[in-house]
């Protein structure tokens, strides 16, 4: 697993690239829509609440969400979307095409995010549970995520296409790893529908996404440089569909009701990894929105 910091010059080249062309795409301003977002525009929102993201893998801490923030700002071609950055190459109320860049979300189930509250792991495969002894010739078929080393911080960068409908969204992106990490690809496509319902709207998504072998690999593999003890686990592609139903209501200009609730199947390329314990990452929450600007 290689760090930013011993990338290939191709690598970092990359990187440099990426940060002056690009990266979420910009939403095509459509004026007679609520989504609209339009240049030069900033936008600063957060909801309180309760809520909770499970993990599928053994001893994965559960991640609870009581505050959601919500940023972004766009100008006629650059843009910030929460943890995405962009630069649209076309964009009308119809269609979108932008440059796209973000952190690979992947590691995000083997450590906690926000400060003082960081999952630590061994990175040398020396840790052994009580019950192994040194030198026993045992193999064991699953792991606490607590044992393994710690998995690396990827960068992805790629192209990202929308489409636009009056009650609909599409979206395709396509991902590379530009700081030899996973040295892999994923793709998700999306489509998304929405209507009007008890004075608010609902939204219908479902989006499918594939992992390359590589991306599998390195986050959820065994190789011989993890604990001894662990069966040899080789990952697969994955695909890996998803389904997202949420309602929000307007109160006032500034406060809004929120809920939502989203599934994501993980594939046998998943499950069949010593470390991954469900088949399943399920999100919900449910609260209030108070919107800044």
């Amino acid at each position: 697993m290689n760090s930013l910091s011993n990338c290939p010059m191709k690598s970092v080249v990359w990187f440099f690239l990426i940060c002056v062309l690009s990266c979420n795409a910009a939403l095509a301003c459509n004026k007679n829509t609520d989504s609209c977002v339009e240049s030069e525009q900033f936008q600063l929102a957060v909801a309180l609440g309760a809520g909770q993201r499970s993990n599928p893998l053994y001893d994965g801490d559960s991640f609870p969400m009581l505050i959601l923030p919500d940023f972004s700002y766009y100008t006629e071609s650059w843009f910030i979307d929460n943890g995405t950055v962009g630069y649209s190459l076309i964009q009308n109320d119809r269609f979108a095409a932008s440059l796209v860049m973000r952190l690979n979300p992947e590691k995000g189930y083997f450590q906690r995010w926000f400060a003082g509250n960081v999952i630590t792991m061994s990175s040398t495969g020396t840790l052994l549970p009580p019950e192994v002894e040194t030198g026993a010739e045992k193999s064991m078929s699953t792991v606490s995520v607590q044992d393994v080393g710690k998995r690396p911080t990827a960068l992805d960068a790629g192209l990202q296409l929308n489409w636009f409908g009056e009650q609909w969204q599409s979206r395709l992106n396509l991902w590379q790893d530009i700081n030899s990490t996973y040295e892999g690809q994923n793709i998700s496509l999306s489509w998304s529908r929405f209507w009007p319902l008890a004075g608010g709207q609902f939204d219908l998504s479902t989006t499918l996404h594939w992992k390359s072998a590589k991306l599998i690999d390195t986050y959820y593999g065994v190789g011989e440089d993890e604990l001894y003890y662990l069966e040899r686990y080789n990952g697969r592609a994955s695909v890996q569909p998803e389904l997202r139903l949420g309602w929000q209501k307007e109160l006032t200009s500034r406060w809004s009701v929120l809920t939502f609730y989203r599934y994501l199947h993980l594939d046998d390329a998943m499950t069949d990894s010593p470390l991954v314990q469900d088949d399943s990452v399920q999100t919900w929450f449910i609260g209030m929105v108070y919107r800044f600007y």
